[in-house]
This record gives structure tokens, C-alpha cells and sequence, in this order.
């Protein structure tokens, strides 16, 4: 996975090119891959909405979006900004009329002596499927054509097997790019290079040294103006479904025999069959559902769940899920795996903390506190091991304290080199390496273990318990590792 220019010259088109995910992510990602000379010369980007833009005030809004969401500044690269402003174009066009599609098909320009064609679909996911039979139709797709979805393929497995089925009767699957932008973080592909690279770890992970796991992905916003959309999904849809998951099948996978998608997958899929169904009445024991009442946030009164979006409605919707989760297998019995994310938390930040035993027999007077892996995903990426270490003294007593040793990506490497979840696997596409998408499998055994939950909520009335915005979620979610002898380390070290 080292960077590399690809070769050959490709079209990138983009089902909603103007829109939010267009300005704030995937366009300031391709201008960093710009920036670094990793864009082939002749590689065209192409813009597409029912917008009617023209060329130059499509990228008079791109320009606007990177300066405010460009890790560079692109006033201060006003050569490379021009570089990169030149590749985009703009075509108005409705996804459902067929005749939009061949103004596509012209600006595109044949697709075999222009190389191959990545459509990325930026788009809600009912419009997948449409989208996919309409390029068919328009005989824009061949074997070397590519597809990048973004999540949620579905909204239950039954309707992710329907798109998928769909989608891979049309494009070939080792060509259909399911994006999770959490795998593009450079933190989360440092957990391969921690776990596979470094002998010291490896032997020690697993149930016989490790006591149990904790996933945190805290968000201090809210649901704004996108209450109606997300009345549909939920925190457990939208967030533990995908990415939460994935980094469960990094944390717990097996060494996969070589470092290829195939691979990688492979063990992933393995994790997904091993978690144990959280079905039946069990949904009220090891889940939490939670929903953010009025409060304040960053010095700032916010409203609750339900006073939100321009025409606000009563909803048990979660904004936020935490989970008791179980591996069945042999590397992992007995080792919980607590997940936890919500909206309107206290801070934003996703750390993964893999709590240690402790030692078994202390030869020191005051109690010692077992070791802690910490790996940061965000907002700054870094890894830390919280060991415990002898306090400068002369009491004539050893004074043990727990400090953290700092691996931190934004102390070795200047931020703008630093790449963000969107320029990595942007690139990838483009060099065709899915070492860091989901297979179809993936996505459908996430479905299987989600949808269970989904069902115990149903059938069993599991309440959304309230929680004041800023702070980290209801009373429940801390007794749900309460009744284990353990706790939430809520970011502990966020100053360090």
C-alpha cells in the first residue's frame, strides 16, 4: 500500500458533486493528492447533481470548500490549485432521466482510450441501484469500470443482499468499492502495523493478557437539520453497523497470511460469524439506547433530539448505542468488547482502549494499575501505552504512578503529510487496490449481528433512556460496565 502515480489516466465522476460530502471531503482529498503530485496528469474529475452549474462556478464553490476544509491552503498553492481546478467540469444531471446520462457519456469520452472510469456515488443509497442500471444502460460500464458506495448499503440485511445482488450484476465485484472512510485513517491501519509488525504485542493478544476492549466514537454535534433522515437510521445504523464493527475485525482478527484484500477480508468476515447474537431478552442487558435531551455543549445551550431540524417531531430514534459484545473463539472467550457512540457527547474524539490484565503478584506496598493500550483516531492521531513508572522521590519508598508513553502522528510527521481517511482510500480507487473497502460479505454479516439487536429492540420495548447534551451519554450505559466492576475511561488523557 505504498503511494505510487498510477499510470494510467482515468475519469473520476461524481454523483453528487456538489454536494456537502463533495466541498468538505472528497474534493479537498483530491487536492491533497494533488498537492503531491499522485494524480495522473491527464485524470479528469466530473462533477454531476440536478444542479445547474457551469464549469467555472463549480469550481468557484470547490475552491471555497478547500480553503475551508483543505489541510494546505490552496491561496498559498496557487499553482497547484490551478492544476487541480482545471481537471473539474460539471454535468447537470437527474439520476432517474436516461437522456442526461449520454451528455454524461460525451463529456466522459470513451472509456477505452481514456482508460478506466470511476463512478463514485456520493448519493443517498436509494439512488444506487438506479444510478448503476442507468450507466448499464447507457453502455458506460465495462470490465475495467469501477463503483465507490458509501454507507449505509442498505437499511437491514434483506435490503443490503437487494443492492448488492443488483449492483454486482452490473459492475464486477472486485471492481465495487464499499467505503467505511474510518479505514482510511491512518491510525486505524497503524493497528495492522501495531498488532503484525511488533513481536511485543502479538503474544499478549488475547484473553490470557487482556481483560477487555473498549470502542469510543463521541461526537459533539448534533443531528441539525438532518432529523428527518436520521429518524430512519439511528445510531446503531449509522455508526455501529460499519464503523465500530470494522475496527472490531481489526482489533480481533487473526494474522491474515498475506497483507492482499482477499486476505484482509478473509479474517475480518471470520470476526463478524464469531460475535455472538445479541437477541431476545438479552438486547436489554447489553445494549443501551439513548436519546440527547436540551443541554450545553462547548459554552453553547443546545436543544434536545427532538426540537431539532426544521419541523421538529416526537421520536424514540438513538443518538446514541452502547454494547456488551462477545467473540466466541478461542483468542477471545471471556473478553468483553464494550462499544459506545453518540451525538451532542461531551467532546468529539474515537479512541480504542485495550484495557490489560493485571499482574498477578505485586512486590510493591501501594496497589499498581494494569497497562493500557490507547490508540487515537481522532481528532489527532496517536497511539499510547500507559505503563506504570517509579515517581522521582527520595521518601526511601518506591512511588509507582501511571504515565502514558506517546506515539503521536502530528509529533513526527507535519499535519498536511499526514493523509485523512478520504485522500487514502481516494487514492486506492484510483491505483485499484481494496485492501481497505468491505466485500459485500463483510457488510451483510455486520447486517446479520445489527439486525438482531434492531428485532430485541422491538420485540422487547428496550427504552431510549435520556441523556443531557455535553454530557456522555444516560446513567445506563455506565452501569452497563458498572455491573462488570468497570468503567468508561472517557478520555483520559486528552491533554497529554
Amino acid at each position: 500500500m505504498t503511494f505510487s502515480i498510477h499510470e494510467k489516466a482515468c475519469r473520476l465522476v461524481l454523483f453528487g458533486g456538489n454536494g456537502d460530502l463533495s466541498y468538505r471531503k472528497l474534493l479537498p482529498a483530491l487536492f491533497n493528492l494533488e498537492r503531491k503530485e499522485l494524480l495522473a496528469a491527464d485524470l479528469r474529475i466530473i462533477g454531476c447533481s440536478r444542479a445547474q452549474l457551469s464549469d467555472e462556478t463549480f469550481r468557484a464553490e470547490a475552491m471555497e470548500g478547500l480553503c475551508e476544509n483543505a489541510t494546505a491552503d490552496p491561496k498559498e498553492l496557487p499553482e497547484v490549485a490551478e492544476r487541480f481546478l482545471q481537471r473539474l467540469s460539471f454535468v447537470t444531471l437527474d439520476a432517474n432521466k436516461e437522456d442526461d446520462y449520454q451528455q454524461l457519456k460525451q463529456v466522459i469520452g470513451d472509456p477505452a482510450e481514456k482508460g478506466c472510469v470511476i463512478y463514485y456515488l456520493a448519493t443517498p443509497p436509494g439512488l444506487f441501484v438506479p444510478i448503476c442500471q442507468q450507466l448499464q444502460a447507457a453502455k458506460m460500464v465495462n470490465q475495467q469500470s469501477r463503483l465507490v458506495i458509501e454507507k449505509p448499503i442498505g437499511y437491514n440485511l434483506k435490503s443490503s443482499i437487494d443492492i448488492n445482488d443488483k449492483v454486482a450484476s452490473i459492475f464486477e465485484e472486485n471492481n465495487i468499492y464499499r467505503i467505511d472512510h474510518y479505514m482510511g485513517k491512518s491510525a486505524v491501519q497503524n493497528l495492522l502495523a501495531l498488532r503484525f509488525a511488533n513481536l511485543m504485542f502479538e503474544p499478549l493478544w488475547n484473553h490470557n493478557y487482556i481483560d477487555h476492549v473498549q470502542i469510543t466514537v463521541s461526537e459533539s454535534v448534533g443531528v441539525g437539520n438532518r432529523k428527518s433522515f436520521y429518524d430512519n437510521v439511528g445510531a446503531l445504523r449509522d455508526m455501529v453497523q460499519n464503523h465500530l464493527l470494522q475496527l472490531v475485525a481489526l482489533i480481533a482478527m487473526e494474522p491474515p497470511t498475506h497483507l492482499t484484500p482477499e486476505a484482509l477480508k478473509h479474517e475480518k468476515i471470520k470476526v463478524f460469524r464469531s460475535l455472538r447474537a445479541i437477541e431476545g431478552k438479552r438486547t436489554r442487558y447489553n445494549t443501551v439506547r439513548g436519546q440527547y435531551s436540551a443541554g450545553e455543549v462547548d459554552g453553547k445551550k443546545v436543544p434536545a433530539y427532538n426540537h431539532e431540524g426544521e419541523n421538529p417531531e416526537a421520536s424514540n430514534t438513538e443518538s446514541f448505542v452502547a454494547i456488551k459484545a462477545d467473540i466466541d473463539n478461542w483468542r477471545w472467550s471471556g473478553v468483553p468488547f464494550y462499544l459506545r457512540t453518540g451525538k451532542r457527547l461531551k467532546s468529539r474524539y474515537a479512541e480504542i482502549d485495550i484495557q490489560f490484565k493485571n499482574i498477578h503478584h505485586s512486590i510493591f506496598k501501594l496497589p499498581t494499575q494494569a497497562n493500557r493500550l490507547i490508540i487515537r483516531l481522532q481528532p489527532k492521531d496517536s497511539i499510547k501505552l500507559v505503563i506504570m513508572n517509579q515517581e522521582p522521590s527520595l521518601s526511601g519508598a518506591l512511588n509507582l504512578v501511571s504515565d502514558p508513553l506517546n506515539l503521536s502522528f502530528y509529533d513526527q510527521y507535519e499535519p498536511a503529510d499526514i493523509p485523512k481517511g478520504y485522500e487514502r482510500l481516494l487514492y486506492d480507487s484510483i491505483i485499484g487496490d481494496s485492501t481497505l473497502f468491505m466485500s459485500r460479505f463483510e457488510v451483510e454479516e455486520a447486517w446479520k449481528w445489527t439486525d438482531t439487536i434492531l428485532a430485541g429492540w422491538d420485540e422487547f420495548d428496550v427504552p431510549v433512556e435520556f441523556y443531557p447534551a455535553g454530557s456522555m451519554g444516560p446513567d445506563a450505559a455506565e452501569q452497563l460496565l458498572a455491573k462488570d466492576g468497570r468503567k468508561w475511561f472517557n478520555n483520559q488523557y486528552d491533554n497529554d
